[in-house]
């Protein structure tokens, strides 16, 4: 899942974010309605957290185009610009919900789960291939029985794989999934952080094993027995 957090307060989209890690996933963060359009040009998100005032205008205008994209995501407003009217004006635009500011961080936890579950975008809770059970949220993987506490970003490649298990995906597209936009990669740091988790499930007995297809990409799939 990615998701994208506009919020023009630092220390707030700061602190969205570490909520939103619970549920797994990458988060992109900006803070105004321009900034806001470039994410959206680059990366389709499932869900969009939106703060209404910026220091460029009324993000409702982000809201509604968001609404009549193809591949809308799910969108919660959250805003100290809460009033009755406030409130009808952001569902009207376009906002699957409205939530105003302050908040308490379990309700806008639930609120993000009620809306993703409309359109079904919600990861299940454990994916799962041969004896390997990653779950998500905790980033804990259990091999043979055993648990592991994996690294954020082997979680996320972890996850990644087994939602497309049995089939590639591309280099280009796994750094799309697991990185964020801002996020400072180096030429070798997605094959080593491969290299790393493909250890520790072997390590553990695990009978899945991550195929390098040089040139394009990664696949994971059950081992063949020897």
């Amino acid at each position: 899942m990615r998701s994208l957090v506009i919020e023009d307060e630092p220390q707030i989209g700061a602190y969205i974010i570490r909520l939103l890690g619970q549920l797994h996933g990458v988060v992109d963060l900006v803070g105004s309605i321009a900034d806001a359009r470039q994410a959206l040009d680059n990366f389709k998100y499932d869900l969009a957290i939106v703060d209404r005032m910026l220091p460029d205008g009324d993000a409702l205008e982000v809201v509604t185009a968001l609404s009549q994209s193809p591949e809308r995501p799910a969108i919660i407003m959250l805003t100290s610009k809460d009033t009755k009217e406030d409130v009808v004006d952001g569902l009207n635009g376009g906002a699957d919900d409205y939530l105003g500011k302050p908040f308490e961080p379990q309700e806008l936890l639930a609120r993000v789960r009620a809306v993703l579950r409309r359109p079904r975008l919600l990861a299940p809770a454990v994916l799962s291939l041969g004896n390997v059970e990653l779950h998500l949220g905790s980033n804990e993987v259990v091999v043979a029985d055993r648990k592991i506490l994996l690294r954020r970003r082997e979680a996320l490649i972890l996850g990644a794989l087994l939602m497309r298990r049995d089939r590639v995906i591309t280099r280009a597209a796994l750094i799309e999934e697991i990185y964020g936009f801002d996020d400072e990669i180096e030429s070798n740091t997605l094959e080593a952080q491969v290299s790393r988790l493909r250890k520790k499930l072997a390590a553990f007995g695990g009978d899945v094993e991550i195929r390098s297809m040089r040139g394009i990409g990664y696949i994971l799939r059950l081992a063949t027995p020897r």
